[in-house]
């Protein structure tokens, strides 16, 4: 028999709002993490805990109640007060672990830790404390924990002190940062985060050079010891650390591409097109996207490539990310006005170079992945990426892919993208001209190749890769 689930993450996979009629209503999250997660909604013996992000959520917060979602998964939530959730969210999880794991810091100039930093820190702290009580007083129920993310590193060890019996897997959506980059962080801070990872039995992340970028840190903490096999001990715990490349969910995406709705996107899409190629991105506006430099290599490879000026065009889809931050929102003008630069320099009265929509609309970006022809994803880092994933599997094109090899998918699919340093702009920009005039027969070999990278692997497989070796590191307790 199966053991329960409890996952635990900082967003949950519903948001609760009141309807018309006044009733609780779900609304599914979006995100990479709940796509991978996807696996977990149809079991009646999961739950899922995340913090209490609308009214509704806090309402079901404050009264202690599970809520229903349209599925089998039981959600719960906590109550985390503003400032508080304001340090652990923007203060460490996104102002510090998120910069560090991405290698973003102008180091020059950057970061500078002081007073706030170690209130941040505080708050950073009390959040993950208060996941791990919620997680210890579930009962007596002996589930696998599938602690989730860069927000939550200190759960482990917490859970652990509360229930030393717990079974417990960490996974990381994001990369892990290199041991001397994490060096930048207090070293307290640094200590504390790989301790509490190393309270896990199974810690995962999504491509083996994060594997080794962890190891590699822990070395250098105080009471970790790095042991053969890729495991890591800390006091009487040991820690298995392995790769879970995630997977995307094929059936639901293609179900969204069939809509009525994403078709009328797709003539919208295609009219703006016309009879010109068109390179495409998907991205979050987040400065380890790296859009900034996507725009820099197209705008090299038109100025190489003279042909292909107005027989090219750059749709740039671009969400809403983290405006709260400083650093985000310079980022975001940044961006937009390198693209209207480009424009005005290289434009013409009847052709456009770049066009960039700012907006938060998944069904549109399915729409746009049916008519590139070269897909540029050039994180400068990234835990997996699944644009990469999704434009190959509904595109009908026999698109080209131009991937950073700084992206956990390239070790999946390196073999049939246009690989990429991705701070290269000769290498970007040839790369592009390559996707575009790449051989009918060598886009159609790659394309192929691509769209069966995709769907070897699907969310309930991710998940199931995890509990076997869970069951390995640590068996199930049996029931007398």
């Amino acid at each position: 028999m199966e053991s329960p689930l409890v996952v635990a993450s900082n967003r949950g996979p519903f948001n609760f709002d009141r309807g018309r009629d006044g009733k609780l209503a779900a609304r599914r999250g979006s995100g990479g993490l709940v796509t991978a997660l996807s696996g977990v909604f149809e079991r009646d013996d999961a739950i899922w805990i995340s913090a209490a992000m609308t009214d509704g959520d806090r309402e079901a917060a404050a009264r202690g109640r599970s809520m229903k979602s349209g599925t089998a998964l039981k959600t719960r939530f906590i109550l985390i007060e503003p400032d508080r959730y304001d340090g652990y969210y923007n203060g460490v999880a996104n102002g510090m672990l998120w910069f560090a794991h991405h290698f973003l810091w102008d180091i020059a100039r950057s970061p500078t830790f002081g007073d706030a930093t170690e209130k941040a820190w505080d708050d950073f702290v009390e959040v993950n404390r208060a996941f791990a009580i919620a997680l210890a007083e579930l009962g007596d129920i002996q589930p696998v924990y599938l602690v989730q993310d860069y927000q939550l590193p200190l759960v482990p060890g917490m859970l652990r002190e509360l229930r030393p019996d717990a079974r417990i897997v960490h996974f990381s959506h994001t990369p892990f940062t290199g041991a001397t980059y994490l060096r930048v962080l207090p070293a307290p801070v640094r200590d504390a985060i790989l301790k509490g990872l190393a309270g896990a039995d199974l810690i995962g992340f999504q491509a083996r050079a994060w594997v080794e970028n962890f190891l590699l840190s822990a070395r250098g903490v105080a009471g970790i010891r790095v042991l053969r096999g890729g495991r890591v001990s800390y006091g009487d715990q040991i820690a298995v650390v392995r790769a879970f490349p995630v997977a995307i969910d094929a059936r639901a995406i293609r179900d969204t591409a069939a809509e009525p709705e994403t078709g009328q996107m797709r003539g919208e899409v295609r009219a703006w097109k016309g009879n010109e190629a068109m390179l495409l991105r998907v991205d979050r506006l987040d400065p380890s996207k790296n859009i900034l430099r996507g725009f820099l290599a197209y705008e090299l490879f038109l100025q190489r490539n003279p042909s292909w000026r107005g027989g090219v065009k750059f749709l740039a889809l671009s969400t809403p990310s983290r405006e709260e931050l400083p650093a985000y929102r310079t980022y975001a003008e940044d961006c937009l006005t390198e693209a209207a630069r480009i424009n005005a320099e290289l434009g013409e009265e009847d052709w456009i170079p770049i066009t960039v929509r700012v907006q938060e609309d998944y069904r549109y970006a399915v729409a746009a992945y049916d008519l590139y022809d070269v897909l540029l994803v050039n994180p400068t880092y990234d835990g997996m990426n699944l644009v990469a994933m999704e434009g190959p599997l509904v595109n009908r094109r026999r698109g080209a892919l131009v991937l950073s090899r700084n992206a956990g998918a390239f070790a999946r699919l390196g073999r049939q993208a246009l690989g990429v340093n991705p701070f290269d702009l000769n290498e970007t920009a040839a790369a592009i001209r390559d996707g575009l005039e790449m051989s009918p027969e060598e886009r159609t070999r790659r394309a192929r190749g691509l769209q069966r990278s995709a769907l070897a692997h699907s969310p309930s497989g991710w998940i199931a890769a995890q509990l076997r070796a869970m069951d390995e590191v640590r068996p199930p307790r049996r029931s007398r």
